[in-house]
Order: structure tokens, then C-alpha cells, then sequence
């Protein structure tokens, strides 16, 4: 009978070693998945920095997943792997696995809050999660922070801190911080959740409420999901109306022109270039000398040559888009091909090898269209950018400044000033689920490459985050941004 009984139990432990080693093989042939592509298909891997410091941080990943891991320190893993490459564009997203693990791990605050600008301020809970997050895991607790408090700190952590935890594994642009921030912004606790691996049962939280500091302990529990999803639902639907925006024009106190972009992913073709024509002829018309361009939270889209032919003229040269990874046949396994963006991918890697077949000398420079001269702006510029102004919108600013001496107001741009790579194929990683943009094309500014490309980003006039539960944002930047035209005058 022992002999029964020792046999099964080597059975079981045989078999939950096989188990482990299985899942450790998949865990790290997602790892060898990811590298491959990336190098077929990532348009210049080493955009900013070298190709060894990224298969460096792709040699280490694979070497730590030599154990079974949680969804959540893989998600962990890879995202410090792909940020290596320092491509905003190029990011990893969790998949429902980790979510899952987060929930039950039931170390979560029990309130909801959003990161504005820098600065994280508290929502209100729905009915439902106020009795499924119970304050954590005590009946005993009923105190909570006051909606639109302002939260300065989580168990001595200061934003900042947690951000520089945070950022180890989102990706970003010459690993700026700014795009961190703004792609933390509203799942900022369960990104501190899966940067801070230490369980604890409750946790001090300073916050400051109607310009008093106070702090309070709250018992940590399951996360606030039902509050979460509403909110993350209501932003998505605004996003889906943003991308069909193509711009705002008016005109503020009969002297400053002001065009507010949400969003450059529509801004192309007969429609926008008829917006852009009938608002500069208005300007002109009504002999405006300032004019103030909004890009807050514009990640990006169509690049915004057709705007800058208005304020620098026809036939200027405003960089390069290179078709360096175009479409090839058998390297395209594990990309969801069923989407617009894979669509794009071989439409125009067809276009752009025709072409080159014709100019075989083409540079991939990009130049300014025809416009009427008279329509040529020739006055003051203010920017207002902040963490989301990306792709486009940052490459915009940087036009703006760099060849129409335009002043930055607002917070720095999330989005490099030089360049990046983009195109947004959709890889998912078949073992753990994890979603990957990944970006073929390469897009250059003018601006030859710097050291420190950080710099140049930094406003003329930097704002504080503003309160969410104040009235007329657009407003009160809008007279913030005027402020800026009599800088150093």
C-alpha cells in the first residue's frame, strides 16, 4: 500500500512539473513571438536607442521567464521589454487575464481616481461598488475620500514616485515622461497595483479636500470595477466622436483666432482642406494677427502639412515618412489581420513600391502643398499642448515653434518633436493574450536629431492641471493661452 501511495504522489508531482514546464515554454515562446516580429516588422527598432540595449532587454526577459509567472508580473515584464525601444506608438495593453488577477487579489483602494495632467483626483463610486468594494475588507470602516479631492499621496508614495515605478513598463517617446502620465491617466490603480508587488491590508492615503490636507488609512479590497468601466465606457464613446472631428474654428474678442483639434485622425482630404481654406480666409478677411492652435489630448492621425502650408507657404519641406517594413508575404503570422490599419499596411506598401519603381531616387521627403499667398499667415502663435498631444499633434507643435516662432503654453507634449514610428498593426501574443501595436513606417520632422530631445518640448508657459469640477476649461486656457503672447514683451 505505500509503495500505491508513494507512485500516485509522484504521478501528482510529475505531472504538475510538466505543467510548469509547459507553461514556462509558452510564456517564452510569446517572448520569441514578439522579438521576431518586431525585427521583420517594427519600421526602425532602433529609433532611439541601440539595437543591442533593446535585445539586450528582450534576452533578459526570456532568461527570467524560467518560472511559471502571474499574468500580472508578465504583463510587468514585457512592458519593461517593449518600452526599451522607446516608441509611444509601439506599446503592449493587458489582456483579461490580468485584470482577472487584479480583481482578485483584492489589494486595491476602495475609490476611483483619474490622473489630470499630474495630479489625481478622486470620482464618486457608484451604488453598486459602494457595497461590493465594502471599504476594503472591514464592515467597520464607512469613511472614504470626498469626491474631487486631490489625492497628494499613497503610503509615502508622491505621484511622482509612483510614476517613476509606473513608467518602467508603459512606453513612451524617448522615454518622456510626459506620455506616461498620459497613458496612466485613468487606469492609474492597477498600474500601481502591478508596479508595487508588496500585499498589504491597508494603506495611508494624504489628500487635500476644499484647500485642507487631511490623510486617512483605507483597508485595501477589490477595486471599484463597476465605477471603472462606467467611466472608461463614457470615454470611449467621447474618443469615437473625437476621431470623426476634424477641427474647430473661431474667432475671440474680434482678435485671436483659435482652432481647437480633438483630433487629427479625419483631418485629411476634400472636406478638411475646404475647413482649412474657408477659416484662413477669414482671417484674413478680418486682418487677424494672433492666433492660437489647441491640440489638448490630440494623440495624433493624419501628419498636418496641409495646416502649415497656411502659416509657412507651398513647396516647404517639412520631413520624411519612409516605408521601410512594407508588406511581405509569410511574415505576417500572429497580426490581426481583419482591421483597417492591416488593410492600410498593404495598400500602401503596394502604392509606395510602384511608386519607387518609377523614381527609383525618391527620399521620402515631404513638402507643403499649394496655397494662396494672401492666405499666408504672418502673425503671432500660441500652442497649447499637455501629456496627450502625440504622433501629429506634437510633430504640429514642432513645426509651429521651429519654423513660425510659436510660443508653448499648457503642460509638455507627450509626443517626440522628431521623430517615431507608426502605422498600428495589432498583434496578440497567443499564450498570455497581450495585445502589441505594432508600427512598420518611420516619420522624421526637419529638425535634425539632439541629444537631449526632451528640451525642446518644454512650454513657454507652463500651466497647473486645473480641477476636474471646474466649469469652462476650454475657457480658462483659452485666456491662459493669451497670457502667452505677452511673454518677455
Amino acid at each position: 500500500m505505500k509503495i500505491v501511495n508513494i507512485l500516485i504522489i509522484a504521478l501528482i508531482l510529475l505531472s504538475s512539473f510538466s505543467d510548469e514546464e509547459k507553461e514556462v515554454h509558452l510564456q517564452r515562446k510569446d517572448c520569441e513571438i514578439l522579438r521576431e516580429i518586431l525585427i521583420n516588422k517594427e519600421g526602425k527598432l532602433d529609433i532611439h536607442v541601440s539595437e543591442d540595449s533593446i535585445f539586450k532587454a528582450f534576452d533578459d526577459l526570456h532568461a527570467n521567464l524560467d518560472v511559471e509567472l502571474p499574468f500580472i508580473e508578465l504583463y510587468k515584464s514585457f512592458g519593461k521589454a517593449v518600452s526599451t525601444i522607446q516608441c509611444g506608438h509601439t506599446n503592449l495593453s493587458p489582456s483579461g487575464r490580468v485584470f482577472g488577477e487584479w480583481r482578485n487579489e483584492r489589494m486595491s483602494l476602495p475609490c476611483d481616481y483619474v490622473l489630470i495632467g499630474k495630479k489625481l483626483f478622486v470620482n464618486e463610486l457608484v451604488k453598486e461598488d459602494k457595497k461590493i468594494v465594502n471599504f476594503g475588507k472591514r464592515k467597520s470602516q464607512q469613511k472614504n475620500i470626498p469626491k474631487n479631492s486631490e489625492i497628494i499621496s499613497i503610503d509615502g508614495e508622491t505621484v511622482p514616485d509612483m510614476m517613476d515605478k509606473i513608467g518602467e513598463f508603459i512606453s513612451s517617446d524617448e522615454n518622456g515622461i510626459e506620455f506616461k502620465y498620459a497613458n496612466a491617466t485613468n487606469l492609474f490603480e492597477f498600474l500601481r497595483n502591478v508596479a508595487y508587488r508588496d500585499r498589504k491590508d491597508s494603506l495611508e492615503v494624504v489628500y487635500s479636500a476644499k484647500r485642507d490636507t487631511d490623510k486617512i488609512v483605507l483597508y485595501t479590497g477589490y477595486p471599484p470595477l463597476k465605477t471603472i468601466l462606467k467611466r472608461l465606457d463614457k470615454l470611449e464613446k467621447q474618443n469615437e466622436k473625437n476621431l470623426k472631428n476634424i477641427g474647430k474654428y473661431s474667432v475671440i474678442k474680434s482678435k485671436y483666432a483659435y482652432f481647437r483639434f480633438v483630433s487629427f485622425y479625419e483631418c485629411h482630404g476634400a472636406k478638411y482642406e475646404k475647413f482649412l481654406e474657408k477659416s484662413f480666409k477669414d482671417i484674413e478677411k478680418k486682418k487677424i494677427k494672433k492666433l492660437i492652435v489647441d491640440v489638448r489630448g490630440n494623440a495624433g492621425g493624419q501628419l498636418q502639412y496641409s495646416f502649415m502650408k497656411y502659416i509657412v507657404g507651398s513647396n516647404k519641406l517639412m520631413g520624411r515618412y519612409e516605408y521601410n517594413k512594407t508588406f511581405k508575404r509569410f511574415t505576417n503570422r500572429h497580426l490581426k489581420k481583419y482591421n483597417e490599419f492591416y488593410r492600410n499596411y498593404k495598400k500602401s506598401s503596394r502604392s509606395i513600391k510602384r511608386y519607387l519603381r518609377k523614381h527609383p531616387g525618391y527620399g521620402y521627403e515631404l513638402y507643403t502643398g499649394y496655397v494662396d499667398s494672401e492666405l499666408i499667415f504672418e502673425g503671432d502663435i500660441i500652442v497649447i499642448t499637455d501629456e496627450g498631444s502625440f504622433s501629429a499633434s506634437s510633430l504640429l507643435a514642432c513645426h509651429l515653434k521651429t519654423m513660425a516662432k510659436a510660443k508653448i503654453v499648457g503642460q509638455t507634449a507627450g509626443g517626440s518633436f522628431f521623430c517615431g514610428n507608426s502605422g498600428g498593426l495589432q498583434l496578440e501574443l497567443p499564450y498570455t493574450k497581450f495585445g502589441v501595436t505594432i508600427n512598420p513606417f518611420t516619420f522624421w520632422s526637419h529638425l535634425p536629431q539632439q541629444e537631449n530631445p526632451q528640451s525642446i518640448k518644454k512650454p513657454d508657459l507652463e500651466l497647473e492641471p486645473i480641477n476636474p469640477k471646474m466649469g469652462k476649461k476650454d475657457d480658462w486656457y483659452i485666456t491662459k493661452a493669451i497670457q502667452g503672447f505677452f511673454i518677455d514683451k
